[in-house]
């Protein structure tokens, strides 16, 4: 087995939460969503915000923010 570069661990982690990113915006726009899994994604949400801008991709702050706060609703 292979191990991935550093490089590429990065590029695989920010290509899954990119997509987990599209996964909640889609449940935050819809009400039959169960309240629980909305509050452990909102979870997710913000560590990977954290995370994200500790990086220096700040860029996304404000879209992750608004998918936290649709989610809250």
């Amino acid at each position: 087995m292979t191990k991935l570069s550093d490089d590429d661990l990065e590029r695989l982690a920010m290509h899954s939460a990119f997509g987990l990113l599209l996964v909640t915006k889609w449940m935050a726009g819809r009400d039959d969503v169960d309240p629980q899994i909305r509050e452990r994604l909102r979870g997710h949400v913000s560590a990977i915000e954290g995370v994200l801008v500790a990086r220096g991709h700040d860029w996304i702050k404000d879209e992750l923010e608004a998918t936290e706060a649709a989610l809250g609703q």
